[in-house]
């Protein structure tokens, strides 16, 4: 970096000055970048899901398939729903405790419910959506491959799920760990 630039980038700071207003709306939890991601993909999963809410009974024949499966299929798709929404909500109101330590292993007790809540959606969801399209199969032999190769792929998801839960639990868990040894100090 020249000395040039160094004087004109000292020159020109403090130049951009936010506003109170400004400064309160970026403080803002909801204004996160990941968090707008986040709200977008709540808000595109929950538009196609009610759409297929509304056309399955139509489109998947659910008039010819047994009561149970449809209402399986509804129960699980709107207690996905709610659990990503819950979710989303619990993102959006972290802990707010006395001290970091404490927010962030109460965050973490969070964390670590949610990951429970929605693996066991998703899993009822994804089992009420094999028993609805298979409820009123005959089945021959590729037709059992076929069942056997989704039921490998949702496995495979779940699995992935599990993993990527695993994965934030671990980091905020290092995060109190290392909370603990800087308190020790």
């Amino acid at each position: 970096m020249e000395l040039h630039d160094l004087k004109s980038g000292w020159q020109n700071a403090g130049k951009n000055v936010k506003t109170a207003n400004e400064i309160l709306s970026m403080t803002k939890i909801t204004n996160h970048p990941s968090l707008k991601k986040l709200r977008r993909k709540l808000i595109i999963e929950i538009i196609l899901l009610t759409m297929f809410l509304i056309i399955y009974y139509d489109w998947f024949d659910g008039d010819q398939k047994p009561i149970y499966a449809n209402a399986l299929l509804v129960v699980g798709l709107l207690l996905y729903i709610l659990n990503n929404v819950i979710g989303y909500i619990s993102l959006t109101n972290p802990a707010k405790e006395s001290n970091l330590k404490l927010s962030l292993m109460t965050y973490l007790a969070g964390i670590k419910k949610r990951s429970l809540y929605s693996m066991l959606c998703s899993f009822m969801y994804s089992i009420s959506l094999i028993l609805f399209f298979v409820s009123v199969i005959q089945f021959n032999r590729e037709k059992w491959f076929i069942l056997l190769g989704l039921v490998i792929i949702f496995i495979q998801v779940m699995f992935w799920s599990h993993r990527v839960w695993m994965k934030r639990i671990n980091r905020l868990e290092t995060q109190v760990d290392e909370l603990n040894i800087v308190e020790e100090v």
